[in-house]
């Protein structure tokens, strides 16, 4: 391999192993609730729904993926890998995400939190990348898709990859967070729920970015220039 394309590799492969470890300022606006395990309040990242309709740490994981405003996509917010208890919560989210630590359950919170304000805003916050007749004829295909948080109308693209050894897909802790921060800084962010193999990654990957480009008008995005992010196996995607 020619010397400059490697380095150029394996610097891209380095910053999204480096970003698997970032973390990020909460934003400004946030709701302030009471957490019912103790006397203390949480901040709840998102803004804009009623208290009572926010999910918590208590929250059961099976019944976000069941929550109606989810319909249809609600299993890809979390591993589709792997086996999910029925009593699993958000606050023990890492007891699935394999080769993760650090996952930070507030975050996890307000990632679904925003997802379902945005849905509730009218928002279209998932969009298959396959039609209908690929996925019968290749099932694994049922289990991709793109996550969008939109940013500023017209502004540019990040596509976030998230690890997971490429045995699963870590999104809630290794590309959604990132995805909600770039939004917020005004970017359209979109987190790519791919097939967990190193080739059909890189097949999503590639589809993914070709939606984009053929639905940039219907999405408001500019998709001249884009960025590729990832961390672990979803650096070695980005690369």
């Amino acid at each position: 391999m020619d010397l400059k394309i490697k380095a150029a590799v394996m610097l891209v492969i380095s910053f999204g192993i480096l970003m698997t470890g970032c973390t990020f300022e909460k934003p400004a606006a946030a709701w302030t609730v009471q957490n019912t395990n103790s006397s203390e309040e949480t901040e709840i990242y998102t803004k804009g729904a009623a208290v009572d309709e926010l999910f918590t740490e208590d929250s059961k994981v099976q019944d976000i993926i069941k929550d109606p405003a989810f319909g249809g996509f609600g299993r890809l917010i979390f591993p589709a890998d792997r086996p999910i208890d029925d009593e699993l919560t958000l606050e023990n989210l890492d007891d699935i995400l394999v080769w993760y630590s650090h996952v930070n359950p507030e975050r996890s919170v307000s990632i679904v939190n925003e997802m379902k304000k945005r849905i509730q805003d009218g928002e279209q916050i998932f969009y298959d990348i396959y039609t209908e007749e690929e996925k019968k004829e290749d099932p694994a295909k049922e289990n991709t898709g793109l996550f969008f948080f939109r940013g500023t109308p017209g502004e540019k693209v990040a596509i976030v990859n998230a690890g997971g050894g490429f045995a699963y897909v870590a999104a809630m802790h290794d590309s959604f967070p990132h995805m909600q921060e770039l939004a917020k800084k005004g970017y359209n962010a979109f987190a790519l729920i791919y097939r967990p193999e190193a080739q059909t990654a890189c097949e999503d990957l590639a589809r993914a970015i070709a939606f984009i480009h053929e639905h940039a008008e219907e999405l408001q995005v500019d998709i001249k220039r884009y960025s590729l992010w990832g961390g672990s196996a979803g650096a070695r995607m980005a690369a």
